[in-house]
């Protein structure tokens, strides 16, 4: 039997809790924690600090701290995604585990083709429109690229990744049949 889906019932949905659905090596990360007090950040807790333990929400919501994390990488540079450093510092950094170097490098190379798009949209909604650039004080052009990232992490994850627990698929069916209803999904 199937799950059965109901978008405007979302009380029933833990978005914060997506990132258990898909297991991935990171935890404590030095720079990430570093970025979160310059910028008093909040993430999950000590020990989910990777950029795949966020919501899109959190992300968004930090847009500092994710120029921040990009700025340490030196991964954007006017606006694009530095896609060779992206894929060194995977392949530095997780050398035991190239499954995941590659699922990351993928979301990385798909996002980064929609960043631009995407940051100019998210530019001209009416909410970010009415700032002005005092109210902003960083682009949210990281922001765009790491939620897409977390988005594409989740719906994307191997089998082998995936937590098969109730709430877990509960959230995926959602997040599949309900594409606006979840900030994240």
């Amino acid at each position: 039997m199937g799950i059965r889906v109901h978008c405007r019932h979302t009380e029933r949905i833990h978005e914060e809790n997506i990132h258990h659905c898909c297991q991935h090596p990171d935890g404590h990360n030095d720079v990430t924690e570093k970025c979160a007090k310059e910028t008093n950040f909040r993430l999950p807790s000590p020990n989910e600090e990777a950029i795949e333990d966020v919501t899109v929400d959190q992300v968004m919501s930090g847009t500092c701290w994710a120029k921040c994390v990009f700025d340490h990488f030196d991964l954007l540079h006017d606006r694009e995604l530095n896609m060779t450093k992206v894929r060194a510092y995977y392949q530095r950094y997780h050398t035991s585990d190239p499954e995941y170097e590659k699922e990351m490098v993928n979301a990385y190379d798909h996002c980064h083709s929609k960043a631009e798009t995407a940051a100019e949209d998210f530019l001209a909604s009416p909410l970010i429109a009415a700032m002005n650039s005092d109210t902003m004080p960083c682009s949210p052009v990281s922001s765009i690229v790491m939620s897409c990232v977390v988005y594409n992490f989740f719906h994307n994850c191997p089998k082998n990744r995936w937590a098969h627990t109730a709430e877990c698929e509960e959230t995926l069916a959602f997040a599949k049949k309900c594409k606006d209803a979840l900030t994240t999904m």
